[in-house]
């Protein structure tokens, strides 16, 4: 075919592909920012979320907003009330270590952002899943939700004694009874009787099951040093005394129910003859 056959063609060919980029970028206004001749390139939405996370990474990023965010909810907070920080996971990301799932590793990641506007007691964590996903999702995405608690109730100290066992109650989240007349008094009592015999004292710190592993190790821990000292303050030397912790590893109920709960946040003194 000679060469001046092909030029309609090649023409037509040019002609169609004109017109159908005025249609896309004229008509439709689709064209690609990069090429709009003499165009700005588009602006990013800015990312103002205070909080966000990575997959698979406890770890919070912080913006600058963040303080703003922090000190205006602590503003917030009512004097009655606990603060839930709940940290959100998907299934599917990988478990810290210490910890029942990664929810519960960022809420606690989070706790100690706020550490310094409030007492420990009156933060407690929680996790909560999103909806499944097989594969990891892109970049960051928010993690964190805040929630105001009431204190659960029924959450008095109280002494339970069987037998050379004597267990004492503790309220939510707390490291030291409350100021409780009647424990006081058989703190005294038990005191006295100790120093008429030779009887030495194991004191062993529970808690229930909010909060990682590892925190629990420490309050529980924190518990029982704080009954230790009593004692000593009321002449008991420490040689007689053991102190532990077993975290949440042994509880005595459900952590399912307040009252199971309850029964767990406590210190177990046994006392054995020499």
């Amino acid at each position: 075919m000679p060469r001046l056959a092909l030029l309609p063609i090649g023409l037509f060919i040019i002609w169609s592909f004109v017109c159908q980029r005025w249609y896309v970028c004229h008509i439709k206004n689709k064209c690609e920012a990069t090429e709009q001749s003499g165009g700005a390139p588009p602006t990013a939405t800015p990312d103002n979320r205070p909080l966000v996370f990575t997959w698979s990474d406890a770890s919070p990023q912080t913006r600058p907003n963040f303080e703003a965010f922090r000190d205006s909810l602590l503003k917030l907070l009512p004097e009655d009330k606990l603060l839930e920080i709940v940290g959100g996971y998907y299934p599917k990301e990988e478990v810290p270590k210490g910890f029942a799932n990664m929810g519960l590793a960022r809420a606690d990641a989070i706790k100690k952002l706020f550490q310094d506007g409030l007492k420990e007691g009156r933060i407690v964590a929680s996790s909560n899943p999103f909806a499944g996903t097989e594969k990891p999702v892109e970049g960051y995405f928010a993690a964190a939700g805040f929630n105001f608690k009431d204190v659960p109730k029924g959450d008095e100290v109280e002494i339970i004694k069987v037998a050379n066992q004597i267990s004492i109650l503790f309220p939510y989240a707390s490291a030291t009874k409350e100021p409780d007349q009647k424990v006081d008094e058989y703190l005294s009592t038990l005191a006295e009787h100790l120093k008429q015999t030779t009887e030495t004292v194991s004191i062993t710190g529970h808690t229930d099951n909010s909060g990682s592993d590892d925190y629990n190790l420490k309050l529980g821990l924190a518990r029982a040093k704080h009954i230790e000292q009593i004692l000593r303050d009321k002449g008991i030397s420490k040689d007689r005394i053991t102190v532990t912790s077993k975290g949440e590893s042994e509880p005595v109920a459900s952590n399912d129910t307040e009252e199971g709960g309850r029964q767990n946040r406590r210190v177990v003194l046994v006392l054995k003859q020499q």
